[in-house]
């Protein structure tokens, strides 16, 4: 089954389970699922001045 990558809105604990299940809770709140990738992750040095947004890549 495939999985799907969840994150916390308040403290940002990522956690990875299958699709079928309910959204997981963190912090006494319902996480969020985030997005899939839509492109690659830029290089490192780009990436120290400008952060990506978590994502989903699939890669498990």
């Amino acid at each position: 089954m495939a999985l799907i990558n969840w994150s916390c809105l308040d403290c940002d604990y990522e956690v990875s389970q299958d699709a079928g299940l309910l959204p997981p809770e963190c912090c006494g709140s319902t996480m969020r699922q985030l997005p899939p990738c839509d492109g690659p992750h830029v290089a490192e040095s780009y990436r120290q001045e400008y952060a990506d947004e978590a994502c989903d890549d699939g890669v498990h």
